[in-house]
């Protein structure tokens, strides 16, 4: 039988308290602050490490023994003993349904979460998120994706109504998901999309199948989480049906051709430096800004010219600026030439030590650390033998220039500086190298690009899919053959001139594969009863090329002696034969 009562606990000895005894007893006597009148508690025993005073809680607390026979004490968070004799009597009901298999534990778990507002359960779930490793080998998980499943998930509870675990529904967030896909389908004013604004989609909103679905895989997830926290018993959201996403580009790149890529690598090396030696003219007055002192400006860099400007610039500037130009654009072009002959990202490249870099091994490899791939799984990949000599030559450039500064190039230093705005000078060097951004089919190019242009050198030299899938570090062969692919480079016409020519209109039938002399070509696999031979009339098969097989008098066994024996068999009287004999 449990009981409630009213725990005692120990507070710190009030500001400007007294001590006085009294009847034996030690208490503590002071004035409330806040009420101004005087107040009066006992002490802590003699044997405290600190001096305090003895306090009851105002609410009461239950002490029963659950399902499983263990004793409990929990707050009834009431303060009346009549109310808390009824929440106890709640508790110990429910104990008695677990002992009598009614109910399990976790059933009892799951109805303690159901009535916790939802928006504490999601705190929590993001929480976990916070803490728990990362893909792979990272450590942390991405705040970028907090940010994500946050937004996700309060998008979605809110436009369902979701309050408390009770509320939620499958049907609601399918119908959510079909709702927000009309009103990006339909656009901003159409009635449907006015409708999901309503609903708290929100305005002007026009979402895509795929960023409906990382909020469906999010929510999933939820359920997931919920599940194993022993706050659900069921996740009403398993095998959620995606959206499809074949239509949902959002950037279709194309990959630089051959001579781009050299034009591109040439312009890196020399714009730096170029930069400093343009050509410039004078403002004709109708070009002037009102209240500008500028008379002329820069002429923009082309293909034609960059050369005249670098050479220019080498002849105006100082040595130690020229050298430091030169390096800059070196460094570059590197930059360049490394992720389009090994497929590496922008942030992977950039997140590269020197130690990273193992130019004596066979072949030449560059370390990716498990914490800085976007697979979380640390990787090797080989170098070409060219841009492993030309990354040679670029750290012994390094370790001189830290020499001459005084200090030495350590393992731990970058080996690349890799800008934050990379893809605005990217875009820039593409202008300068008269290489368009997007080209007549709607295609662009980006720093992201050159990964693509990776995998289509790789398609084009023939290289089989499952490697060029190593290669890329990708785990599905769709972005092998559809993400990462340009069929522009693949030579189409050349496979097609590979097929077997088709006959002329005017030539003659074979002979062989006439009527009168009928080919063979099914092979002789029809079951037998092990021995082998034909029937006695034949004279022999053709082979595949028309000829005729002969086989020896021995191979030639007739059915009746393979068969039949040649000797008559007689059967001994007086026993029951237990099958037909062939002999009777």
């Amino acid at each position: 039988m449990g009981s409630v009562f009213k725990q005692k606990v120990t507070r710190r000895l009030p500001k400007g308290a007294e001590i006085v005894e009294q009847d034996g007893k030690r208490w503590a006597e002071w004035k409330d602050r806040r009420t101004g009148k005087m107040r009066q508690a006992p002490l802590n025993g003699q044997n405290a490490k600190r001096l305090g005073i003895v306090v009851t809680m105002k609410t009461f607390y239950a002490k029963y023994r659950d399902g499983d026979g263990i004793v409990r004490t929990e707050s009834t968070g009431c303060k009346s003993r009549e109310r808390a004799l009824r929440v106890l009597a709640d508790l110990e009901s429910r104990a008695e349904k677990v002992r009598s298999g009614v109910l399990s534990s976790r059933d009892l778990e799951v109805a303690d979460h159901q009535h916790t507002p939802l928006p504490e359960h999601i705190e929590d779930y993001l929480d976990y998120l916070a803490k728990k490793p990362g893909k792979g080998g990272r450590q942390r998980t991405s705040a970028a994706h907090l940010d994500n499943v946050r937004r996700g998930l309060i998008e979605i509870t809110r436009a369902c109504r979701f309050k408390t675990l009770r509320d939620l529904d499958r049907d609601a967030v399918i119908d959510w998901a079909r709702r927000t896909l009309l009103s990006g389908v339909l656009g901003k004013g159409s009635r449907a999309a006015g409708k999901a604004d309503k609903e708290g989609d929100g305005p002007g909103k026009t979402p895509a199948p795929r960023t409906i679905n990382s909020k469906l895989i999010a929510i999933t997830a939820f359920g997931n989480w919920l599940i194993d926290q022993g706050r659900l018993n069921k996740n009403p959201f398993a095998r959620l049906k995606k959206l499809d996403e074949s239509d949902d580009i959002r950037r279709n790149r194309r990959a630089l051709t051959a001579e781009e890529y050299t034009r591109l690598l040439r312009v890196a090396r020399c714009r730096p430096l170029a930069e400093m030696g343009r050509q410039t003219v004078r403002l004709p007055p109708g070009e002037r800004k009102p209240k500008s002192r500028a008379t002329w400006r820069k002429l923009p860099l082309t293909l034609d010219t960059i050369e005249a400007a670098t050479e220019k610039a080498r002849r105006v500037s100082q040595a130690d600026v020229v050298d430091l130009k030169e390096a800059e654009g070196w460094e570059r072009a590197l930059v360049y030439e490394a992720m389009l002959t090994t497929g590496l990202r922008k942030g992977e490249l950039a997140s590269l030590t020197v130690a990273d870099l193992d130019l004596e091994a066979t072949p030449p490899v560059v370390n990716i650390r498990a914490g800085n791939a976007k697979n979380g799984r640390r990787a090797k990949i080989p170098l070409r033998p060219d841009v492993a000599d030309h990354l040679r030559e670029w750290l012994a450039a390094k370790r001189e220039r830290a020499a001459r500064s005084g200090g030495r190039l350590s393992a731990t230093d970058r080996l690349f500086y890799v800008p934050k705005g990379l893809i605005r000078i990217f875009d820039r060097d593409l202008e300068v190298a008269g290489i368009p951004k997007i080209d007549e089919r709607g295609r662009q190019l980006d720093v992201h690009a050159m990964r693509t242009t990776f995998n289509s050198q790789l398609a084009a030299a023939g290289v089989d899919p499952r490697t060029s899938m190593a290669a890329m570090r990708v785990s599905s062969l769709d972005l092998v053959l559809k993400t990462y692919a340009d069929e522009s480079l693949l030579d189409v016409s050349g496979a097609v001139n590979l097929l077997p020519a088709p006959p002329a209109p005017n030539a003659k039938l074979d002979a062989v594969s006439s009527p009168a002399a009928p080919v063979c070509v099914t092979p002789n696999v029809t079951p037998t009863s092990g021995m082998e031979g034909s029937s006695g009339d034949s004279g022999g098969t053709l082979s595949p090329r028309g000829q005729k097989v002969v086989r020896s008098e021995k191979a030639r066994i007739t059915r009746e002696k393979a068969v039949i024996p040649a000797k008559e068999q007689k059967r001994a009287k007086g026993l029951e034969p237990s099958t037909s004999s062939l002999g009777s």
